[in-house]
């Protein structure tokens, strides 16, 4: 409080009022002072705080705040702002107290308008006009480096902070160039490794016997995770139509080996995901996605969408054959005649997701080639014996 002092009411020659707002509180550092609910003007110089039943006024110069600072309120507690202090000249007037063991203040606003006077007040020390306005009436600020009680060091004043947030600024572009100039040679590296690719999945397919099928597997994953180098957009083409046929045989081309190495079905969520993948930055809606599939038929393409009577949707080859998934379902329940099968059972066994293990049990059930216990042990499923009776 020591950098507060007695001072009239009255405006000075040059002095304009920025801004005003009631109900504030002054503290100390951190302490709570006596001077509550008083009228706080914001001038091109300096800071009023005026309570009603006072004649006089504490007054605050401007060119002593070092830093400004918003913390926002609580439940019980109000936003307050504040500001760190330089040291006052020997030749500032009385204040209410001689000394203070604290280096800052707090403005607490009871009522409200904590921000906007921030920003108003940034401005003003921004404008620094008691440096270019003749102020004979107030007390000078002082000048030169300041210290805090106890020998710490504070900042160098508005000019220094302006300063290192400029050269802070002028920092962070030049690491944002940076940053767009290695996403350049990285998008140039990936084109050529995306030709690259292609080369040796060709090479591949005219070589397929001296491969076996596990390192073709492999490899065919590493050519997904590279993307896709040319990605299907919607502005390239005007109607929607034209859109989904073309993304439609995008994702043919990306998911087609995929597709047959998870045994000729794949779940519409992870088409999804493994198409977004492959696209990179390029991404699709799920609704995009769902329409490209429904139109895979029409086009003749070597992949379609296959819906279940329980509403689960797949991506299945154009070739594959219902009766025979059934039929394959089937002997691995004759497999399991004793204990059954559940739907996690046959996840494991085929290699296939739990949900689409768990629909090609529900589609045996219904071609009656498989019956169902279920107990509180779960849901089994065993050969329809019944049938074969019959």
């Amino acid at each position: 409080m020591n950098r507060w002092y007695w001072c009239d009411s009255s405006l000075t020659s040059g002095e304009a009022v920025r801004s005003t707002v009631s109900g504030i509180r002054l503290y100390d550092g951190d302490k709570k002072t006596s001077y509550d609910d008083g009228r706080l003007t914001l001038t091109n110089l300096r800071l009023l705080w005026r309570h009603e039943n006072q004649s006089s006024s504490l007054g605050l110069h401007l060119g002593l705040v070092v830093l400004v600072e918003e913390e926002s309120g609580g439940f019980t507690s109000s936003p307050k702002l504040v500001l760190h202090l330089a040291l006052p000249s020997h030749t500032q007037p009385a204040g209410p107290v001689a000394s203070s063991g604290y280096s800052h203040i707090k403005l607490s606003f009871r009522q409200g308008g904590c921000s906007s006077f921030h920003q108003v007040l940034q401005r003003a020390l921004g404008d620094t006009e008691w440096e270019r306005i003749n102020t004979q009436s107030l007390p000078p600020p002082s000048r030169g480096n300041q210290h805090m009680p106890g020998g710490r060091k504070i900042h160098t004043g508005i000019l220094g902070i302006e300063r290192d947030i400029q050269a802070k600024q002028v920092e962070t572009s030049q690491n944002i160039s940076r940053a767009f100039e290695d996403l350049k040679n990285l998008m140039t590296l990936a084109k050529d490794m995306v030709s690259l690719s292609k080369n040796i999945s060709n090479k591949i397919k005219e070589h397929s016997g001296d491969i076996s099928a596990d390192d073709t597997t492999q490899f065919r994953s590493y050519l997904l995770s590279l993307g896709i180098d040319d990605p299907v957009t919607r502005e390239t083409y005007g109607s929607a139509t034209e859109y989904h046929k073309s993304l439609a045989r995008e994702v043919t081309q990306a998911l087609e080996d995929a597709v047959k190495d998870a045994g000729g079905m794949m779940l519409l969520s992870e088409v999804y995901c493994r198409i977004n993948r492959a696209r990179g930055l390029q991404l699709l809606s799920p609704e995009d996605v769902v329409h490209a599939c429904q139109v895979m038929q029409l086009l003749g393409l070597s992949l379609n969408l296959h819906t279940f009577e329980s509403g689960v949707q797949v991506l299945q080859t154009a070739g594959l054959d219902q009766e025979e998934v059934v039929r394959e379902t089937a002997e691995v329940l004759s497999q399991h005649e004793s204990d059954g099968v559940s739907a996690g059972d046959l996840a494991r066994e085929c290699g296939v997701p739990l949900l689409l293990a768990q629909e090609r049990l529900f589609a045996a059930e219904r071609c009656a080639k498989a019956v169902r216990d279920e107990s509180s042990e779960g849901l089994r499923f065993f050969p329809n014996l019944f049938s074969q009776r019959a």
